[in-house]
């Protein structure tokens, strides 16, 4: 699922063997009320709670994050995955896909072997329409992964966030990838820490670490 929170963004580049990670943080809009689905994606306390949330805000996602809100996070991450991955072939799987805005702007720079996880049907529904992607699955995060590809890399925007996914899934996320995989991430600020942590754990060199606007 995909959704903004901070105004500032991490990104963090570290190697697991060859793997290097880059990873950054959400961002959001300005919000009124109870009743705006921004707000709402912030306190989320379960996953039927996410499930339905972005089922019902699947229409007006992209009108109301990306036009209204102006968050360029997604735009941020495939640009960052495009400057360090020569290859348009590689297999790349986007956490959190949402209405797949961060692979369409993959596809804008090339790239064609594009999988998208995503917890709500209606968003991957919304996705698919971009014809980015060569595979949809919906998926949760927080628990096992299912698919038996591996990747060389991966992107996610919106995801990591507040009352998302937090650093408990970076274990069965990290399974899904190659050695030597290049990988760039949202990351919300406050849950940085506990990422650093698990990345280090899975034994990755945390080489860098920039906070900037998005």
């Amino acid at each position: 699922m995909g959704g903004p929170n901070d105004t500032r963004r991490h990104h963090q580049r570290s190697r697991l063997g060859r793997q290097r990670r880059l990873s950054s943080s959400g961002q959001t809009g300005p919000v009124s009320n109870s009743d705006d689905p921004l707000l709402r994606a912030r306190s989320l306390r379960s996953v039927e709670d996410a499930r339905r949330l972005y089922d019902e805000w699947a229409e007006r996602y992209d009108h109301d994050v990306f036009e209204h809100a102006a968050v360029t996070g997604s735009r941020q991450v495939a640009d960052l995955l495009a400057d360090h991955v020569a290859d348009r072939g590689t297999p790349v799987v986007d956490l959190g896909c949402g209405t797949g805005a961060v692979g369409a702007r993959l596809a804008e720079h090339g790239f064609t072997d594009n999988t998208g996880l995503d917890l709500s049907p209606a968003m991957l529904a919304v996705a698919d329409q971009t014809g980015a992607y060569r595979r949809l699955k919906e998926c949760d995060l927080t628990t096992p992964i299912e698919i038996e590809e591996r990747f060389s890399a991966s992107v996610s925007a919106g995801t990591f966030t507040t009352g998302h996914v937090t650093a408990d899934a970076v274990p069965g996320v990290l399974a899904l990838m190659q050695s030597g995989a290049t990988i760039v991430w949202a990351i919300a600020p406050k849950l940085w820490p506990g990422f650093e942590r698990a990345l280090e754990a899975a034994g990755a060199d945390v080489r860098a670490n920039h906070t900037v606007p998005i």
